[in-house]
């Protein structure tokens, strides 16, 4: 993972650092809450219409990705799975059939924090890479994170099936996870990262409905901003605003160029 450089140093990068793990957390709290809060389906109804917002989010990522970065350049995508299971209590047995069903080696146990943690990993055949974290947690929880990344989007297809089979993979070992995706590439505008927020927030304009700003950060080499987007039909709340995608702008001053980062819901990488 790249490093922002900023003006003032390791010590501003390691606080940006801080914020997306505080983000990470923050989302898969505001994620379950939502889910506490929506009807109860039939599971099989809920499993296809979960996988429908999933594709649709990626496409729409995906496609608006494409429109600010520059052609032909390296487009970084980063799918994760994250939640908590009751029903495993981070059993070695459980573990194995959760690794072996995606395709991944049987990891072994080490024990961090007073907790069982299991990690294992792969490069698969759609030139992508696929890892597993599992971590017990107390009272026989156990907590999961799977991610699906690439560093440069190569076949779209295959990304997005490798996508629908790890979800249903989740499904039918009863992981009760909630996905986010985050995009990142080299900004088509090189001027003032306003400026290239700007210009994807008109693109956004373009591709949905009822885009409604909300929050805002901005240093000396950054910019970011959240939106709500009633049609994406996935969002978390922050504070009292309803969130459905972020979109961050980062100048990197040894290379002279703008990243843009986007995020439905939200962004859980480095920007």
């Amino acid at each position: 993972m790249r490093k922002m450089k900023l003006n003032n140093g390791t010590k501003k990068g390691t606080f940006f650092i801080m914020i997306i793990v505080c983000c990470a957390a923050a989302l898969l709290v505001n994620l379950q809450s939502v889910e506490a809060n929506s009807p109860v389906l039939d599971e099989g109804v809920n499993q296809a219409s979960t996988g429908a917002e999933l594709n649709h989010a990626l496409v729409s990522l995906i496609d608006l990705g494409k429109e600010t970065t520059v052609s032909d350049s390296p487009l970084r995508l980063v799918l994760k799975w994250q939640g908590e299971s009751s029903d495993y209590a981070g059993r070695s047995a459980e573990v194995a059939k959760l690794s072996t069903s995606l395709g991944l080696n049987v990891p072994s146990g080490t024990e961090e924090d007073g907790h069982m943690t299991y990690r294992t990993e792969a490069v698969k055949p759609y030139e992508s890479r696929l890892s597993l974290f599992w971590s017990e947690l107390s009272e026989g929880n156990s907590y999961v994170i799977v991610t699906l990344e690439t560093a440069d989007l190569q076949n779209e297809a295959s990304f997005q099936a490798a996508a629908r089979e790890v979800s249903m993979i989740l499904e039918q070992n009863k992981i009760k996870a909630e996905w986010n995706v985050s995009l990142q590439g080299s900004a088509q505008e090189q001027g003032a990262p306003e400026k290239v927020l700007t210009q994807t927030e008109s693109l956004m304009h373009d591709r949905f409905e009822a885009v409604t700003g909300g929050e805002s950060y901005k240093d000396i080499s950054t910019v970011s901003r959240t939106y709500s987007i009633p049609n994406l039909n996935r969002s978390v709340m922050s504070g009292n605003q309803s969130v459905s995608a972020q979109i961050a702008v980062h100048h990197e001053d040894q290379k002279g160029t703008n990243r843009v980062t986007i995020g439905f819901p939200l962004i859980t990488i480095e920007y």
